[in-house]
C-alpha cells in the first residue's frame, strides 16, 4: 500500500460569512482529488484543540491553535483520510500552535 502525504498552508480554516461551502469541505475535496491520505496543515487559525469529521469529503481534521479569546493566528493540524484512522496509534498531539505530531502504525 502506498501512503500519500502532503503539507498545505491553508491560510485559514475559518469560514467567512456568506460562503456557501465550509473551507474544510473545500480542502477535503481537493485532498481527495489529489489522492492525499494525510496532509499536515499550517495557519489553520482555529482556536483551542479540536477534532471534527468532514463527512462528505471523507477526512477527519485534528487542529490546535491559540486559546479562545486570543487573536486567531498560527495554528496547525492534520487532515487524515477517514479510512486511515485505523492506522493512527493515538490521537495527534498538539505540542504548540506551530507543531503537532502524529504516530502511525505502518505494520500489522
Amino acid at each position: 500500500m502506498k501512503l500519500h502525504i502532503a503539507a498545505w498552508n491553508v491560510r485559514t480554516l475559518l469560514d467567512a460569512p456568506g460562503r456557501h461551502e465550509r473551507r474544510t469541505a473545500i480542502i477535503g475535496r481537493e485532498l481527495g482529488r489529489y489522492n492525499i491520505d494525510i496532509a499536515a496543515l499550517s495557519e489553520t487559525r482555529i482556536s483551542g484543540e479540536s477534532e471534527f469529521v468532514e463527512v462528505g469529503a471523507g477526512y477527519t481534521f485534528f487542529c490546535i491553535g491559540k486559546p479562545e479569546g486570543q487573536p486567531r493566528q498560527a495554528g496547525v493540524g492534520f487532515a487524515v483520510r477517514s479510512s486511515m484512522l485505523q492506522y493512527i496509534q493515538q490521537s495527534p498531539i498538539g505540542i504548540s500552535t506551530r507543531l503537532m505530531k502524529l504516530q502511525l502504525r505502518l505494520r500489522s
